[in-house]
């Protein structure tokens, strides 16, 4: 029987034990320890190999099956069918409201909010002055079919609309609308920025991903009637997770 080296220390803080058991099995796939058609230990033989329950390993099976690693039936057990997370996020759009549509079709869970001054990313990212004051809420974003993790992300807003913020991620539905609900002003003008870069560590502890992954920046920065930037959502995607698809259509 194969197996691969676990002990209770590997535990966090952050992530409960099916969560950290379910990361070393994923890195055992992915090393191919267990490659893809083989078939993984029972879930007696994992709790004890792990020295967690059942009911924990059980979980920790799930968790891989829900993201496309395993396939789990029964008289024939746990058989390995992928090495790389199967869940993408597939977004299609060709005009503001399938843009807006887009963005508002996940479910959003506020982690922190802080008081920012703009440094020189920031000036360049949000189209404003160095120093100026901005309320940052981070954020991850959670798919609203399967509730999985899609994307770390941090919205930006001016500090006039601060009665918005405790409202972010109450219920599905847009940022936008709440401003301008509260405060009357209206979007106008989006911006969208889309990037590539590596998944920083605490992003991918956060997403269950690989850290120092490839992955998608995806910057939308939503303007007024004077082009001034009124708030700006920062989404950060491991590389499988998302794919967007545009047509263009031709004037003729």
């Amino acid at each position: 029987m194969t197996r691969i080296s676990t002990h209770r220390g590997a535990k966090t803080a952050r992530n409960p034990r099916y969560l950290e058991m379910a990361r070393q099995l994923r890195e055992a796939i992915e090393a191919e320890t267990y490659p893809i058609g083989s078939q993984l230990p029972t879930e007696a033989e994992l709790s004890l190999q792990f020295a967690v329950s059942r009911f924990t390993a059980r979980s920790a099976l799930s968790y891989l099956q829900e993201r496309g690693y395993l396939s789990r039936k029964p008289k024939v057990g746990t058989v390995v069918i992928a090495k790389a997370n199967r869940l993408k996020y597939n977004v299609s759009g060709g005009s503001i409201p399938d843009l807006l549509r887009f963005i508002d079709a996940t479910l959003v869970r506020p982690s922190q909010t802080e008081d920012v001054l703009s440094d020189s990313v920031l000036c360049n990212d949000l189209q404003c002055g160095e120093k100026e004051p901005w309320i940052r809420v981070s954020a991850y974003r959670i798919s609203s079919k399967t509730k999985l993790p899609i994307s770390w992300t941090e919205y930006y807003l001016r500090p006039e609309f601060r009665s918005v913020v405790p409202k972010i991620g109450l219920k599905p539905g847009p940022v936008y609308a709440l401003i301008e609900k509260a405060h009357g002003e209206s979007i106008t003008q989006i911006a969208q920025d889309i990037g590539a870069c590596l998944l920083p560590k605490a992003m991918a502890d956060i997403l269950d991903a690989p850290a120092g992954s490839p992955a998608l920046r995806v910057l939308h920065r939503f303007c007024g009637e004077d082009n001034r930037t009124l708030y700006a959502v920062i989404s950060v995607y491991p590389g499988d997770r998302f794919r967007y698809v545009q047509k263009l259509r031709r004037e003729l």
